[in-house]
């Protein structure tokens, strides 16, 4: 139906994307979602969801979930590490490009309308409608949400190509025994030193674990430090068991804008990314649920309304993730013995995972409690490497 004419256009079918059409459609929006893809397609990501990501979702993934997890292994550069349980599930791992097929299902069935393997080429907007070029001709629509990702033609046309700044990422499939995926148990992994100032994670999933390194400061040789983070967790690193892969994760709108008339920026292409593990699916779904919220509202929109709401309700946690990252990864051993020990500083970890507790509030609770979380009872480290040595 190239050249019709819909309610909204969204550039791309990633989490915000998807997300955003299948809120839409529900409600009767005549909504169309063009990705440059053929779904299922692959993804790099690490592929975990937190429990206030998973509630976000409705309905939830559950056919395509790997692992649900209770809990976390919090490691010091494996020299030292301690368990973090909790009574509930907290969150699960899939497959990106489950995932996201699964995200478009839900779309289509709403009466979202997909067209696969048409890729963006530009935009014009007047006063009236916005027009996509692509690949597979035009389309028009009242209002246009851009969600095509880190390397977001939309935002670099409209935005200017430095609107967002990136942190990178590498990640490495590692291809294992059942036995060895069965040792972290109900528990992913976070290492707090898996490289310098940034942190490494292991995910298990159902034939594979995910593991990688990232940083908020960047870093030389990301790749090595990914091999290195491999060796000390007794995962190996040769090509015929392990498939890496490196992606920029954007933690950062450095202008601040996200709207340019009628095209709205979501997710990633609007650097919606937090800084302290560079987890982007749950400010994606959150930038979707918002822009659907204002698209839907009685009456049009103000001029500047996405902007301004996302200034508002999302921008600010962003920010304090930033902050929080930077905090945590500029100190790095001289802080992690403590804090790893502090019962008090572990159920702070854990209510950002589960988002009972938010970055403004963990910063200044870690500043002006540090001396009753240094005080607090204390965890037990467990001996080096002991979790992938256990059985």
């Amino acid at each position: 139906m190239a050249g019709s004419d819909y309610d909204v256009l969204i550039a791309g079918a990633g989490p915000a994307g998807s997300y955003a059409a299948y809120l839409l459609a529900r409600e009767g929006v005549r909504v169309a979602l063009l990705d440059r893809a053929r779904f299922p397609r692959d993804k790099v990501c690490g592929g975990g969801l937190s429990a206030k990501t998973l509630a976000l979702l409705s309905p939830a993934p559950a056919s395509v979930v790997h692992k649900t997890f209770t809990g976390a292994w919090i490691a010091w550069r494996d020299r030292s590490a301690f368990a973090k349980d909790f009574d509930r599930p907290v969150g699960c791992t899939v497959v990106r490009s489950e995932f996201d097929h699964w995200l478009v299902l839900q779309a289509q069935a709403a009466g979202a309308q997909f067209h696969a393997e048409t890729a963006v080429r530009g935009v014009t907007q007047d006063a009236h409608s916005v027009q996509i070029d692509t690949a597979r001709g035009a389309f028009r629509a009242r209002i246009v949400l851009a969600a095509d990702g880190v390397a977001s033609t939309i935002r670099a046309q409209l935005f200017g190509r430095r609107a967002v700044t990136f942190a990178p990422a590498v990640e490495a499939l590692v291809y294992c025994s059942a036995e060895r995926l069965e040792r972290l148990g109900d528990r992913v992994l976070f290492d707090l030193g898996g490289m310098p100032r940034g942190y490494g994670w292991i995910f298990p999933k159902r034939d594979h674990l995910n593991a990688g390194v990232y940083s908020i400061f960047g870093g030389a040789g990301i790749r090595n430090h990914l091999q290195t983070f491999l060796k000390r967790h007794g995962l190996p690193a040769d090509g015929r068991t392990v498939r890496v892969c490196g992606h920029a994760i954007p933690v950062r709108n450095a202008m601040r804008s996200y709207q340019r008339g009628s095209v709205w920026l979501l997710g990633d292409a609007a650097g919606f990314a937090e800084a302290v593990y560079g987890e982007g699916i749950y400010f994606a779904l959150k930038s979707a649920k918002l822009a659907a919220t204002v698209v839907l509202e009685p009456g049009a929109a103000p001029a500047g309304e996405y902007d301004r709401r996302v200034r508002m309700e999302l921008e600010p946690e962003l920010r304090w993730s930033q902050r929080v990252g930077r905090a945590l990864f500029s100190i790095g051993p001289l802080a992690f013995d403590p804090l790893a020990r502090s019962r008090l500083a572990c159920d702070w970890f854990g209510a950002l995972v589960t988002g009972d507790l938010s970055y403004r509030a963990c910063f200044w609770r870690t500043v002006a409690g540090a001396p009753a979380w240094l005080l607090s009872r204390r965890h037990s480290l467990r001996s080096p490497g002991e979790w992938h040595q256990r059985s």
